[in-house]
């Protein structure tokens, strides 16, 4: 099976050496020892190969037609130089 890397979103991998459930290592340096990388992105894969139904195509078509619109309204709303290295609270400004 392959390993899958534990990640966080703030600092990439996180450093965990081991974490064991009802004695079984279910992580070993940092990595999860029980899912199969490969098989887990092609189920993803097959589940987005689907036709979508009607409602989700309508959903798209709005979002697309509203997208820009709200872009336009946000432009410039936010300082993105007050957001570095992520967001305001824990940026360096």
């Amino acid at each position: 099976m392959a390993d899958q890397t534990i990640t966080n979103r703030r600092d990439g991998t996180v450093g965990v050496a081991l974490v064991m459930v009802a004695g079984e290592v279910v992580v070993r340096d940092g990595r999860f020892t029980r899912i199969d990388r490969e098989a887990a992105l092609e189920e993803l894969a097959a589940s987005l190969r689907v036709d979508l139904k009607p409602e989700e195509e309508r959903r798209r078509r709005l979002s697309r037609e509203v997208f820009p619109v709200v872009k336009r309204f946000y432009d410039g709303w936010l300082d993105e130089s007050a957001r570095q290295p992520f967001y305001r609270p824990s940026s360096r400004s």
